[in-house]
């Protein structure tokens, strides 16, 4: 901040400019006194984002809120997408010679907040740093609140480039939902990538290429996997989130660097790196499409998946689901482990209401032991750990009896010593300040020795104001204290003439006179000086435990992770009891059948009995491409959703919404559902169907489920038709590259298709009730007669003269229907085309045939811009006669 002749350059106000030029991009919160105080800029933007007063000192802007009140503060800060360095004053005011002295003690951004009043309890907090080169890049997750740590690096095929690493960050962006994102200053000159980086919504900042490689304390403290170890790129995402949350700890970071350095180590021993084979492929769309973890309405958590399955008790159970469903398995061993556990739970009843009453009594461990690894965990959170450390052992106890738990048991190791030193050193409700009551009697004998002292100290009050009392002859005086003058005597104005000549005057007041003499001046500084001895030595005491308890933050670690998937087991169990859910058979064949299978979303909220069930049968045979035809409303996009869900589901651990599931497993799943316009982006409807369906054919293998509903609707009709058409032919000619494919149309021409081996028709069945549509539900074989369009336009309201009109052109157009089916299927018979060759050779139709040239001739001489309607439609019947 120049300074500003309009501006009283106070010391306090350079002093505040010398650390504002450290923080240009936080919002500054500068501690006076018992307010933070923001300057400038700051308070304009501060005052407009809170909602807070906007004052001045002559021409220097100001805002301000209470010191007791900044959690809220900060919290609105963050949640829109602001960084706030926090600047403390180091000294006592009241003690201190000149200036206070004040420096930042802490940084809180979006990416690396820690407080949990700032973090959705079940879901994590993920920092995203990346790294890139031209061709290939880097990701790295990074939540410093638990310590999970996910990390992938990817090539980007052929020339792909800067578009190919769109794609990844597209995907990984919807999956992670980063809440800050960080990058190397390279990016910048990749255009696409940097544009879907503002795209994202999510705060972001580049950072020079230095800060991904060795920094201040060194990269040889910390020891790699040899996944990371070994890929140049991974190394430096990880090594630019590292740096980034190191120095977002503020000044105590380089005081701390050890602590900070076995934290992060104990993330890089779990690291999981991504892009693997174990791990079923989801990309942006098919996430979306499927709302797995928020809907498209308000990106809210209701009317998704996770809504469905969420009936975790834990924090940490919580998360791990949200982890689940957006990274299902593609490993058949790892998913018998999960179906087996949950099968434990669901064949006894008893275990999982006794589980689950356990599990509400259990904290968020993971975030305790992130909090006592950082040494920034308070008194009453260590007893919160306490009391759920001992639900723990109780836990472990109970899964013992229970068959096929075993490996459980194993993680729910016994920190009873730690539970015992809480126990021991704090207060069941401990003080939220030191020099309260923090630390018990009896854990500290040179505290308990030095709070005998100030109770000591009360009795002498109460000793010196009675012996005052006697020997002044003044019944009414009394020894009182305040905050401004410490201990006083007080003694009415009626009686102050037999005060004795050594009390030395402390106060004037209007009906009293205070004084003091020498005892109680040297009572009050041992009362003064125990005080803060107690306050000091409590602070001590406390560090302490939290340094002992630290030593076991491995363990802590492990625990939370088994609490949380026993909470994940025992609530799958739960849910799929109450919602007739059933274990599905998985292999590594190709079969997808299921039987009564319903949408697990749509049934909750539809109502139990309401859903109609349906079967779906797909292999890599006969069975191949399902070609669904029905109308609108009838429940295409639901009947196709369920599958894809069934299937997530499957591979996630969970049981299914069916009432027989044999699922060859899932590689990646695809979907390309009801694309809207993305306007931000510049891309219409038709281009997006069509990035999803370029997406799904570059990216699919036989392993994979294909999911296409109204494929070619977003441009006219023959285009649309002529693109399906091509895309089924494809999808069926490369067996070898293509999976299991579902595709709703309203082409019923397509439905010629399904005489081909490996194409089936399928229609979801309606009744017609004289002029009312009754949708069935049910799907049926065999391709829909009609698309009932008029119908479900009469449902919406459209106007009744509008109907009936349009029921006419119906008749018009399916009278020549036949004639035209036959053409398109001419026209589809023929095979691809190659590159270069001209179309002009392949094309067939009206004007192919020499026959029709008297038509052509008489269509070729009308003059359109001077015709009337009347002439025109007389014209159009006469050439109609002529065909």
């Amino acid at each position: 901040m120049p300074e500003d002749n309009n501006i009283l350059m106070t010391p306090m106000v350079r002093q505040y400019n010398d650390i504002k030029a450290r923080h240009r991009d936080k919002i500054l919160l500068f501690r006076v006194g018992d307010f933070y105080e923001m300057f400038f800029d700051d308070a304009k933007e501060a005052a407009a984002t809170l909602n807070i007063a906007l004052t001045s000192r002559g021409d220097m802007p100001m805002a301000g809120f209470p010191h007791h009140a900044s959690s809220q503060y900060i919290h609105r800060l963050i949640l829109a997408g602001k960084k706030v360095a926090v600047c403390e004053q180091l000294e006592d005011p009241s003690k201190a010679k000149g200036l206070v002295r004040r420096d930042i003690v802490s940084i809180v951004t979006p990416g690396t907040v820690t407080d949990e009043n700032f973090l959705g309890k079940k879901q994590n907090n993920f920092l995203l740093s990346i790294y890139s080169d031209s061709q290939n890049i880097a990701l790295s997750f990074f939540d410093i609140s638990t310590g999970d740590l996910y990390s992938l690096s990817k090539k980007t095929s052929g020339g792909e480039g800067a578009s190919g690493m769109v794609r990844i960050l597209q995907d990984e962006i919807e999956r992670f939902m980063p809440s800050e994102i960080i990058y190397n200053e390279k990016i910048k000159t990749y255009q696409p990538l940097l544009h879907e980086l503002e795209l994202s919504g999510v705060l972001h900042e580049s950072f020079p290429e230095w800060y991904y490689g060795d920094f201040s304390l060194s990269e040889k403290s910390l020891v790699f996997p040899d996944a990371a170890a070994n890929d140049p790129l991974l190394r430096k995402s990880l090594l630019g989130s590292f740096h980034y949350v190191f120095e977002t700890r503020g000044e105590s970071a380089g005081r701390e660097s050890g602590i900070f350095f076995k934290n992060i180590q104990m993330s890089l021993d779990s690291i999981r790196i991504l892009g693997g084979s174990n791990i079923l492929e989801l990309d942006d769309f098919t996430i979306k499409n499927l709302e797995l973890v928020r809907n498209m309405q308000d990106g809210s958590k209701k009317y998704t998946l996770l809504d469905v399955l969420d009936g975790t008790l834990t924090p940490m159970g919580g998360r791990l689901l949200r982890q689940w469903i957006l990274m299902p398995l593609y490993d058949l061993r790892e998913i018998y482990e999960r179906q087996n556990c949950v099968e434990a739970f669901f064949d006894d009843g008893i275990l999982v209401t006794n589980t689950r009453a356990i599990l509400n009594k259990i904290s968020d461990i993971e975030r305790l032991s992130g909090r006592i690894s950082q040494r920034r965990v308070i008194p009453r959170e260590l007893v919160s750990l306490s009391d759920s450390l001992k639900q723990a052992l109780l836990l472990k106890s109970l899964i013992a009896s229970g068959a096929g738990l075993e490996k459980l048991c194993e993680g729910l190791f016994d920190l009873s010593a730690v539970s015992s030193l809480i126990d021991a050193a704090l207060f069941e409700e401990p003080s939220s300040t030191f020099g309260g009551e923090v630390i018990k009697p009896g854990y500290s004998k040179e505290l308990d020795s030095i709070r005998e002292i100030m109770r000591n100290g009360r009795d002498f009050i109460l000793r010196l104001q009675e012996s005052e009392r006697k020997s002044t002859g003044i019944s009414s005086l009394k020894v009182k204290y305040n905050n401004i003058f410490g201990y006083f005597i007080e003694v009415s104005k009626a009686n102050t003439a037999n005060v004795p000549p050594h009390y030395i005057r402390k106060q004037s007041l209007v009906n009293a006179e205070r004084y003091t003499i020498p005892e109680l001046s040297e009572h009050e500084e041992k009362i003064n000086s125990a005080a803060e001895r107690v306050s000091k030595l409590e602070e001590e005491i406390y560090t302490d435990i939290v340094e002992k308890i630290s030593e076991s933050s491995k363990s802590l670690q492990a625990l939370s992770r088994t609490v949380a998937l026993i909470d994940v087991y025992s609530n799958f169990a739960l849910i799929a009891g109450e919602n007739g859910f059933t274990k599905p058979l998985i292999s590594g064949g190709s079969e997808f059948l299921i039987k009564d299978g319903r949408h697990p979303v749509v049934e909750k909220y539809l109502g139990k009995n309401l859903f109609v069930p349906n079967d779906t049968l797909l292999d890599d045979e006969d069975n191949r491409i399902i070609i669904l035809t029905g109308p609108n409303m009838a429940g295409k996009s639901t009947y196709l959703r369920q599958n894809a869900l069934i299937a997530l589901m499957a591979q996630v651990g969970s049981y299914v919404p069916a009432a027989e599931a044999r699922i060859g497993m899932v590689d990646k799943i695809f979907t390309r559902i009801g694309a809207s316009d993305n306007l931000s982006l510049g891309r219409s409807t038709f281009l997006v169907e069509m990035q999803e369906a370029a997406n799904i054919i570059r990216g699919s293998s036989p392993k994979s489920l294909i999911i296409m509903d109204e494929l070619g609707r977003g441009t006219s009709t023959f285009d649309g038709l002529s693109i399906a058409w091509s895309v089924i032919e494809y999808l069926h000619e490369q067996k070898s590259r293509t999976g299991r494919t579902l595709f709703a149309t309203h082409y019923h021409e397509l439905t010629r298709l399904g005489e081909k081996k490996g194409i089936r028709n399928y229609n979801i069945a309606v009744r017609e009730y004289g002029e009312e549509l009754i949708f069935l539900r049910r799907v049926v074989e065999g391709p829909s007669d009609r698309s009932y369009g008029i119908y479900v336009a009469r449902l919406a309201g459209i106007p009744v003269e509008i109907i009936e009109r349009a029921k006419i052109i119906l008749e018009t157009l399916e009278a020549e229907g036949d004639m035209a089916g036959e053409r398109i299927e001419k026209i589809f018979d023929k095979k691809y085309r190659e590159p270069g060759e001209r179309k002009g050779s392949h094309e067939i139709g009206l004007f192919a045939d020499p026959s029709y040239q008297n038509i052509i001739d008489k269509i070729n001489n009308i003059d359109i811009n001077r015709i009337t309607p009347l002439e025109a439609m007389a014209f159009l019947s006469e050439i109609k006669k002529l065909i």
